[in-house]
């Protein structure tokens, strides 16, 4: 029973703990969650999320609204980034003209880091907006460009399709590249397409039929008609006229009036027509009905054309008078007036060209600055790798001389300490023994000649500097010599030839197999020649017959 009611109270005590422990985690759960809440309001505090979305309905408001939101109201620096962006925004949209770079370079420059995708995004594409104002195109389309990269990379298809259609509209107004313009113009329809946005569509559709005109004419009626559709789809009576008027245009110039003059007095009868879009619908109706031969009609229409603004539209008009004159028979006024537009035209092409030129020139400028960079750096990291790769040349050559002179001087010190064991066994003994000598010298040899196999000439023995050989090896080898050619210096003193110390101990020397540079070292001579010397007079003096040293001891 004592353990029954042990293990009950064990099964209890452990649930208790248990429960405990779940409780804990349950609060902590709770407060990561609303720590995350926290920061998430500190990030974006919700009226600056409201205006966001503020902005699309009424932009001018929550530029307003923004603008009347104090600085130190703002508790982090992403809530200020946030307002910059959005206040550059709104006011883009509101089409209010007071822009400051340093708002909107706040918020590039605070989501440059890349944490927040959509808003980096955003703030390069309205930081292009408002440089293409300013106006400053190239820093504008670096904006865009970067900001297309950057929203490809992460999958911002919306994002993308807008950007894509700014890079167009500003190729084709700005640059006047017609050909640039249709390809950014074709991506952006492409991605509209597939985010199902209709209106962008009928946009990319309707600027795509405007540049065919002149590049392309025979794909202007299948693209113009698609946006004519989808137009009157969507209840845009804007687009639809425009449209309208981009196929009467291509209909006058190919030949096909009356469809051209149906066409333009169709889009003249909407009253949502844009003044724009009806100034070329006038000018349009009054050139096929000139053409046509209804003077009448075609002179009304002339006299309902507005004095226009630009110069394409001077040109249009001036064709539209020469036309009616030429229509009424006025040789001389059609005559005048199709040199005035000549003239203008071709003035204005060659301003047109003038600025393509311009245009070429400082893509080719800036072209040529970056290859020049690239050069420079080329050729710098060139002579960095080269610079490099001679200290490493030089410092595996020291490393193979250092471990060679390390290995020479090891292999020094072990035959100078058996030289002066050999020296000090000798002078311990009081009868020299040929065998003992020989080992010596032998050892002098190859004191002599370490890690300069093949040296030439004495100067290159260096280390024979520290050999001092003691008084007693100069004895022993003088008495070897006694004992071993004692008959041919018997001889030489016979003949009166007798030798002089210094020569007794160039033979002993030579006896032993010592090389003439080394015995040359060994007594202090200036070179070998002076050895070669010596042991020719011994020579003399031990043979009379004649020979080398060399052939007198090996008799």
């Amino acid at each position: 029973m004592s353990i029954i009611n042990f293990q009950l109270k064990s099964s209890i005590f452990a649930a208790l703990i248990v429960d405990t422990m779940l409780g804990r985690l349950k609060y902590l759960l709770v407060a990561l969650i609303l720590l995350a809440g926290c920061r998430q309001q500190q990030a974006d505090l919700p009226r600056l999320v409201e205006l966001d979305s503020l902005i699309a309905v009424a932009p001018d408001s929550a530029a307003s609204l923004l603008e009347a939101i104090p600085d130190d109201s703002l508790p982090t620096a992403a809530d200020c980034a946030y307002r910059a962006l959005l206040l550059t925004q709104a006011k883009y949209k509101a089409d209010i003209h007071a822009y400051r770079l340093d708002t909107i370079n706040l918020a590039v420059d605070y989501y440059a880091d890349g944490h927040d995708k959509d808003k980096r995004t955003r703030s390069l594409l309205y930081k292009g907006c408002v440089m293409e104002e300013l106006p400053q195109l190239d820093s504008a389309m670096y904006c865009y460009l970067e900001a297309n990269q950057y929203a490809e990379h992460h999958g911002q298809m919306r994002l993308q399709a807008y950007l894509l259609f700014r890079i167009a509209q500003l190729y084709q107004y700005s640059y006047t590249e017609d050909d640039k313009a249709i390809e950014y113009y074709r991506q952006s329809l492409g991605h509209y397409r597939q985010t199902g946005d209709s209106l962008r569509v009928l946009y990319c559709l309707s600027e795509l039929a405007a540049l065919y005109r002149n590049s392309i004419p025979d794909s202007v009626v299948p693209v113009a008609l698609q946006a004519t559709r989808l137009a009157q789809d969507l209840g845009d009576d804007t687009y639809y006229c425009v449209n309208l008027e981009t196929l009467a245009g291509h209909y006058l110039f190919g030949d096909d009036l009356r469809q051209a003059k149906a066409l333009a007095l169709t889009a003249l009868s909407n009253p949502s027509v844009a003044p724009a879009t009806a100034l070329r619908c006038l000018n349009t109706a009054c050139q096929a009905m000139a053409q046509l031969g209804e003077v009448d009609s075609a002179q009304a229409m002339l006299a309902r054309i507005p004095v226009p603004a630009t110069a394409g539209d001077s040109i249009d008009w001036m064709r539209s008078q020469a036309l009616v004159a030429y229509a009424k028979g006025d040789l001389p006024t059609y005559v005048r007036l199709s040199g005035q537009r000549s003239d203008m035209a071709d003035g204005l092409l060659v301003r047109s060209l003038k600025h393509r030129l311009a245009m070429s020139q400082a893509h080719y400028e800036a072209e040529q600055e970056n290859a020049r960079h690239s050069r420079l750096r080329s050729d710098a990291m060139t002579a960095i790798a080269c610079l490099l790769a001679l200290l490493l040349v030089l410092s595996l050559a020291f490393l193979v001389h250092y471990r060679r002179s390390v290995n020479d001087r090891l292999e020094w010190e072990r035959a100078k300490a058996q030289l002066s064991g050999q020296l000090a066994l000798m002078s311990s003994q009081s009868d020299v023994h040929r065998l003992q000598v020989q080992t010596v010298t032998q050892a002098l040899a190859a004191v002599s000649y370490l890690g300069k196999k093949g040296a030439s000439s004495f100067k290159d023995d260096r280390y024979l500097d520290s050999v001092h050989l003691p008084g007693q090896f100069w004895s022993d080898a003088d008495q070897l010599i006694s004992i071993e050619l004692s008959g041919l210096l018997r001889q030489a003193e016979a003949r009166g030839d007798r030798l002089k110390d210094e020569e007794r101990k160039v033979l002993s020397l030579c006896y032993c197999g010592i090389p003439d540079v080394v015995i040359a070292r060994l007594m202090n001579y200036t070179n070998r020649q002076t050895v070669q010397n010596i042991k020719s007079r011994v020579a003399r003096k031990l043979s009379p017959a004649g020979g080398s040293l060399a052939d007198v001891l090996s008799a």
